[in-house]
């Protein structure tokens, strides 16, 4: 290594080694997930994982479909896509797949034409809110803060 490495290379180590100690570096705070308030309330007790996920496949494929191809249409479809493709999801994975896709489907344009696809996708949403355990981790997690 030549000196004029050497001269910039070792305040930069101390510099960075100071850096990594002070308290003052702090890691962005993940936002706490919150069930969506635009979506239905639904009571269906009976609603599992695994019998949800044939009505998130319709909805992040033909119902999407009928939405258009923009940006918030992708992003709506990637939420839903989140719950479908692991085995078992947990509810705080689940939690921000459903976040995700209700703010893409609320960044929408309210027209009569995608009415019923967007209503049927929100509906979808509120069972997977159930099928999920979402509401009940959220309720766990405001409860032990």
């Amino acid at each position: 290594m030549s000196r004029t490495h050497a001269r910039w290379t070792m305040p930069l180590v101390a510099l960075l080694a100071t850096a990594c100690r002070s308290s003052s570096v702090v890691a962005p705070r993940e936002e706490p997930c919150a069930v969506p308030t635009t979506l239905p309330a639904v009571d269906a007790p009976a609603v599992t994982q695994s019998s949800i996920r044939s009505a998130l496949v319709h909805a992040a494929g033909p119902m999407t479909a009928a939405l258009g191809a923009n940006v918030d249409v992708r992003a709506l479809q990637a939420g839903i896509n989140d719950l479908v493709s692991a085995e078992l999801v947990r509810a705080d994975v689940a939690c921000r797949g459903i976040m995700a896709a209700t703010k893409a489907l609320d960044a929408m344009p309210d027209t009569p034409a995608t009415r019923p696809d967007r209503d049927g996708i929100r509906v979808v949403l509120a069972l997977a809110v159930r099928a999920f355990g979402v509401e009940d981790a959220v309720r766990g997690r405001v409860m032990a803060d």
